[in-house]
């Protein structure tokens, strides 16, 4: 029986360069080389290009759904050096094209700088033109073809950089990357299915900080409405603080090297909170040096500046060290889904009536990343009449010693119908045991009438061997990696008793030589 090729595979939070990606190789004491692909990587091209092959039908263009390269705790050649190895590694074979020229990259909130450097290009490409922009544009369209209503600077813009070191690896001459963000929609030839895809850091509350701040503002009671925020409210009040947070400073020398500690403080419930109080601090102080308002000027109903600006961070920074990335049990917690329903129900129904559509006609799917916790399932959203598609890609690193089956990574494959199948690819081994390789939807009737799920899993089965030989490595890798961290946390735990212990004995003797 012949399978038919998926239009789109999408990728997400591969974090190359990193060294707890799993597809970045690393010695027995876990130190990286990012221009070397790992056993993980080299293992999961071979058996991607094998099944892609028992599929009829072009070759599938490849969506790089963000936090793709870690330009946040990795240096800029560390980064380019890791993204070629992965284009070397599973974009190609042998010098033949794996995925059509064309590769689509949304950045997230570990490579927004990649967008910085899109909206960049665009203005200069205007005044090439002849135009001069009023600003730097905050988002690309929706779609790639002009639809109604949809009104963005540009609907994709080409990423020199990332084409570059694409184009530079054989057989790939004449491909190219152009970068959408913060969504990317894809929409059927009926106007009827519709998939929107976004890397997932502004459903989490921590990378939009200033919007819920803004809201919290006298005056700004409108902008606690979903209704009321827009894509482009959200990139203009948030984007500076992505990108102090976590899109570049993997190139900021000793500040860069910094954030790996503040990338383990905001993981920590008690340390992120004691991070919200020491950077209130730091703001409420800024306010009142340069705008002469202290910190225990009256906003409103006895609320001080001081209570209000901790109060905020502490919901935000404080609440993500328990939520999506770190809420090891489940998929999601309630207050996760709310944030996912806020956002589909707000800034992207906005933007999809912004493009002319009635998301209540819609048969519409999601697809994000960020949390490194894949999963499929369905959600009721305000403003749309059938509940939600909801896909998660997961993510590709070990960054702690903890083992749950709700870590790990998945693949999306999108057919020319827009049928979403998902290629759950490993979860954490527990008990010795990784999950093999498997085709999931979303359950129901969806699931019997998804040709792409059924092509999805018969190809799965066709290249078990070269799936099998993949899962063997990612155990490998999760493993190893687990073992690393835990031996870095006991010795780091030892160092940290003997220094209260030297310390209390110091002490001690001081007493002993004043009662003398």
């Amino acid at each position: 029986m012949a399978l038919n090729a998926p239009r789109y595979v999408c990728l997400s939070d591969l974090h190359l360069g990193a060294a707890y990606s799993t597809l970045t190789y690393a010695d027995a004491q876990g130190r990286p080389d990012p221009g070397r692909p790992s056993d993980t990587q080299i293992a999961f091209g071979s058996a991607l290009r094998q099944l892609l092959s028992t599929m009829e039908g072009p070759p599938p263009t490849l969506i790089l759904l963000g936090d793709v390269l870690d330009m946040g705790l990795s240096p800029m050649g560390d980064v380019a050096a890791a993204f070629r190895c992965f284009v070397e590694t599973v974009m190609q074979d042998g010098g033949r094209a794996v995925f059509a020229p064309r590769v689509l990259y949304v950045p997230g909130n570990h490579d927004h700088h990649l967008w910085r450097i899109a909206q960049d290009q665009q203005f200069q490409d205007a005044l090439q033109q002849g135009r001069i922009e009023d600003d730097l544009i905050k988002h690309t369209a929706l779609f790639e073809d002009a639809v109604a209503g949809d009104v963005a600077g540009a609907a994709r813009i080409a990423s020199s950089m990332l084409t570059r070191l694409v184009a530079g690896c054989p057989g790939l001459a004449d491909a190219r990357v152009d970068i959408a963000y913060p969504n990317l929609g894809l929409l059927d030839a009926s106007r009827r299915r519709c998939v929107v895809l976004h890397h997932g850091h502004y459903i989490d509350p921590m990378y939009r900080v200033m919007t819920i701040l803004n809201a919290q503002a006298p005056g700004r009671s409108a902008g606690r409405n979903p209704g009321t925020v827009t894509i482009s409210d959200l990139e203009g009040q948030n984007g500076a603080w992505v990108d102090f947070m976590w899109s570049d400073l993997g190139s900021s020398g000793m500040t860069g090297a910094g954030a790996g500690k503040l990338y383990e403080v905001m993981r920590d419930a008690a340390a992120s909170h004691d991070f919200s109080q020491r950077l209130a601090a730091l703001l409420v102080a800024k306010l009142d040096q340069n705008f002469g308002m202290s910190g225990s000027m009256d906003v409103f109903q006895g609320i001080t500046v001081s209570q209000l600006v901790l109060g905020t961070l502490d919901a935000t920074l404080g609440r993500g060290a328990e939520s999506q990335r770190d809420g090891y049990a489940e998929v999601m917690s309630a207050d996760d889904v709310a944030d996912l329903r806020w956002y589909l129900s707000g800034p992207v129904k906005l933007q999809l009536e912004q493009a002319g559509l009635k998301p209540s006609e819609l048969d519409f799917s999601f697809v994000f990343g960020h949390s490194h916790k894949p999963f499929e399932d369905e959600l009721p959203v305000a403003g749309f009449d059938r509940p939600v598609g909801i896909f998660n890609t997961g993510g590709w690193v070990m960054d702690q010693p903890t083992m749950t089956t709700t870590q790990g990574a998945s693949a999306m494959f999108i057919d020319d119908a827009l049928n979403v199948a998902s290629l759950r690819l490993f979860n954490d081994p527990v008990n010795g045991r990784m999950p093999p390789v498997h085709a999931r939807g979303i359950g129901g009737f969806r699931d019997r009438d998804n040709p792409m799920l059924a092509a999805l899993a018969a190809g799965i089965e066709r290249t078990a061997p070269a799936w099998q030989a993949f899962s063997r490595n990612a155990q490998q890798a999760t493993q190893s990696r687990a073992t690393l961290l835990l031996d870095e946390f006991f010795t780091a735990s030892v160092a940290v008793i003997a220094d209260a212990r030297a310390e209390m004995e110091a002490r001690a003797k001081t007493m002993a030589k004043a009662n003398a």
